[in-house]
C-alpha cells in the first residue's frame, strides 16, 4: 500500500466527523479461506487450527477471539445489508473522497501529494469510501432498529447497544455459534463490557445527531 493511501486510510477514519468506523482489515488467516462445493460447508482460516465457532455454514478456524468477532460480524453485517438493501452509489462515493480530500488539503505537506496521485491511488480512495460509507449505513440502520447507547471510536460512532442486540438475536437464530467457552468470553467482552468503551451523553443533541447525518453529506 503506498504512502498517500495509508495517509488517505487514516485521515478518512478521523475526518469522518461521525462517520463511519474503518473496517477491520482481514486477518492474515484470511488467504486460507477456501469454499467447498455446496452443500458442504465452506471454510475459514487455516484447517489445522480447532474450530472456534461457525456462521451461515462457514467453519471458522482460529484461536483469535477478534479474528473470529471480524469474521461473524462481517459476515452477518454483509447479509444485513443486502436484505435491507443497502447499496452505495458512485455520487456518495464522489462526495465521500471530496470530503477527505478537503481534510487532507489542510495539511501543506500532504496536500502537495494530492495532485501527483495514480490511477491506483485513486481506485483505492474509491476502494475505501465505499467501505466506509456502507459501513455507516449499517451502523444507521442497525440504530434505528434496536436503539441503544452509542459509543465513541476511532472513525466515528458505533451503535454498540444495537450491535450487542442484533448478534444476541443471530445467535439464538442459529446463525452462528461459538465452539469455545473460554473464547465466547472474549468474543462478548467487547459488546458486554461498559468500561472499555467511551459513550455519547444518552439522549443528548450529540448522540441524536451522531447518526443522523452522513458526514459526506454534511456542510
Amino acid at each position: 500500500m503506498r504512502r498517500m493511501t495509508v495517509i488517505w486510510l487514516s485521515v478518512a477514519a478521523l475526518a469522518g466527523c461521525g462517520g463511519p468506523s474503518p473496517p477491520p482489515a482481514a486477518p492474515a488467516s484470511a488467504t486460507a479461506e477456501v469454499a467447498e462445493p455446496a452443500p458442504a460447508a465452506s471454510v475459514y482460516g487455516d484447517p489445522s487450527l480447532p474450530v472456534a465457532g461457525r456462521v451461515l455454514g462457514t467453519v471458522i478456524h482460529t484461536r483469535d477471539a477478534e479474528e473470529l468477532r471480524y469474521v461473524v460480524l462481517k459476515t452477518l453485517t454483509d447479509r444485513y445489508a443486502d436484505s435491507k438493501g443497502i447499496i452505495v452509489t458512485q455520487a456518495e462515493q464522489d462526495a465521500y473522497v471530496a470530503h477527505v480530500r478537503e481534510a487532507l488539503a489542510k495539511d501543506p505537506a500532504v496536500a502537495a501529494e494530492l495532485g501527483e496521485e495514480s490511477a491506483e491511488d485513486a481506485a483505492a480512495r474509491q476502494e475505501i469510501a465505499a467501505a466506509f460509507i456502507k459501513q455507516w449505513k449499517i451502523n444507521q440502520a442497525l440504530h434505528e432498529q434496536y436503539g441503544g447507547r452509542i459509543i465513541f471510536q476511532q472513525g466515528g460512532p458505533e451503535p454498540l447497544d444495537a450491535y450487542r442486540a442484533f448478534l444476541e438475536e443471530r445467535q439464538a437464530a442459529g446463525d452462528f455459534r461459538i465452539e469455545d467457552p473460554a473464547m465466547a468470553s472474549a468474543f462478548w467482552r467487547y459488546y458486554r463490557d461498559d468500561s472499555i468503551h467511551s459513550f455519547f451523553e444518552p439522549g443528548s443533541a450529540e448522540e441524536r445527531q451522531a447518526l443522523a447525518v452522513p458526514p459526506w453529506a454534511a456542510n
